[in-house]
């Protein structure tokens, strides 16, 4: 499976170097390369992670084939596989995206912020910061946890 890797992420550094920033910016090249290092991780385990690696492969070197003469269909495949891959990696292997508790603890920390600023404080745009505040500390200690634990995509 390293070969495997190996090549796509060659292919990726190939790509990169394309001047063409409707490529680089709409494959999303980073956020693949994150998915296909967690793959490439999981394959020895995981059957289905294997054949996405496969797939894969087979969809970089056609994008490196076609170069410039990238169609609208090759650009729904490529969002196709990587939302696929996304969802495996979120659903069987329970990993989670970046900033994941950030963007949940905020919205908690600005609704018991409104809670706290129209009960206690009689103002809530005292309560609002506060709540954010609190939710942004909460949710960016829980994300860094998981990025240590290696629970992050």
């Amino acid at each position: 499976m390293k070969e495997h890797v190996e090549k796509i992420k060659a292919t990726l550094t190939e790509l990169r170097k394309i001047d063409n920033k409707k490529i680089n910016t709409v494959l999303v090249l980073n956020k693949c390369e994150r998915v296909i290092d967690k793959l490439g991780k999981l394959a020895n385990e995981c059957r289905e992670c294997e054949q996405q690696l496969v797939e894969f492969e087979k969809h970089y070197t056609h994008i490196l084939e076609k170069n410039n003469q990238l169609q609208e269909s090759d650009y729904k495949h490529h969002k196709k596989l990587i939302r696929a891959a996304y969802s495996h990696l979120q659903k069987k292997h329970k990993l989670l995206p970046e900033g994941y508790y950030l963007s949940l603890f905020i919205s908690v920390g600005m609704s018991i912020g409104v809670m706290f600023g129209l009960t206690i404080f009689d103002n809530i745009a005292l309560g609002l910061p506060i709540g954010m505040c609190m939710g942004i500390a909460i949710g960016s200690g829980l994300d860094a946890d998981a990025k240590k634990n290696g629970k992050t995509i």
